[in-house]
């Protein structure tokens, strides 16, 4: 009798035994697939791409080049000609050939990088740290503060940025001596309300976390939590878009140079060599290609980068 309530008891626990270690398999394999998929994920997020360091590394060299142009030993002087070879296309002498007044155009453009990457570099910084601060503000107090804010906002977004530019140059000064703290200035104005919205944005993301609620719950002053656990979150976001924005400001710069709106003769600039090209387009197309080849490259590259940033740093609704 023992023995047949043992073999019993074996019959009703054996059906049970492959039931849990089938289902503890199953747990195993989803653990591993989705580890797996995290795993992936990661990688495809660290992968940028070819383009992106090309982008990077021309970046560099042309910010190299403005900064030390000063000491580069096959630089020349900006403005100094070779009368006998005018008008000359490229050569091994002067890899992007010489303009109507026999000046070197290689030599130019790597000055005129100076006015275009100082003017847009600082006035981004600028626009960095005020429309940051703004959409701070905004997004982490709402109501009343950020129906505020975000109407300015708005009302500047609509008035074209070439247009806004010109009447604020023509209004503030138009002497040719102060033109690029006018600019810096102008471009700060131009860039704080789309940087502010920017910031905005994420903040309303961010202070919505768990970490955020308890820091509030802890007491923790509210300039605390927006410098200390909300802005290092958004920060990297608005690196990249920054980067955006420097690439629109070149963009504008050009254009006001352009028009003779920028810096005087002699220092040259991007938009000025277009222009005093222009009325040889047809016979020398060099002369007006090589500059606007150099802004167009520049202003790919930030706005690759700045891209390719902005997908690598953008939150993902499951991560948050």
């Amino acid at each position: 009798m023992a023995d047949v309530i043992d073999v019993m008891a074996g019959s009703d626990a054996d059906p049970d035994e492959p039931e849990h270690t089938e289902g503890a398999l199953v747990t195993q394999s989803n653990l591993g697939a989705e580890q797996e998929r995290q795993s992936a994920g990661v990688r495809t997020r660290k992968r940028l791409g070819l383009m992106f360091w090309v982008s990077v590394a021309f970046l560099v060299l042309l910010t190299l080049g403005a900064v030390l142009a000063e000491v580069l030993p096959f630089l020349s002087e900006p403005d100094q000609r070779y009368p006998e070879l005018r008008t000359e296309g490229p050569q091994w002498a002067h890899p992007l050939g010489l303009d109507k007044s026999g000046r070197d155009i290689f030599t130019r453009v790597i000055y005129g990088a100076q006015v275009s990457l100082i003017i847009a570099t600082v006035g981004t910084i600028l626009a960095f740290l005020f429309g940051g601060l703004v959409g701070l503000t905004a997004g982490y107090y709402r109501g009343r503060v950020d129906s505020i804010i975000t109407t300015v906002t708005d009302a500047t977004l609509v008035i074209p940025g070439l247009i806004l530019a010109l009447s604020l140059i023509l209004f503030l000064d138009n002497e040719a001596e102060r033109r690029v703290p006018i600019l810096i200035l102008v471009f700060v104005l131009l860039s704080v309300a789309p940087i502010g919205r920017v910031v905005r944005a994420a903040t309303l993301v961010w202070s919505e976390r768990e970490f955020v609620l308890a820091a509030k719950t802890m007491g923790a002053r509210n300039g605390r939590i927006m410098f200390r656990d909300i802005l290092p979150n958004v920060a990297p976001a608005l690196i990249s878009y920054s980067l955006i924005i420097m690439a629109n400001l070149i963009v504008i710069e050009g254009a006001v140079s352009f028009i003779g709106l920028s810096v005087p003769p002699p220092t040259p600039t991007w938009g000025d060599m277009i222009n005093k090209g222009r009325a040889d387009l047809a016979d020398h197309p060099h002369i007006t290609l090589m500059p606007a080849m150099a802004m167009f490259a520049t202003v790919l590259a930030l706005n690759f980068v700045g891209d390719k940033l902005q997908e690598r740093y953008e939150p993902r609704e499951s991560v948050l």
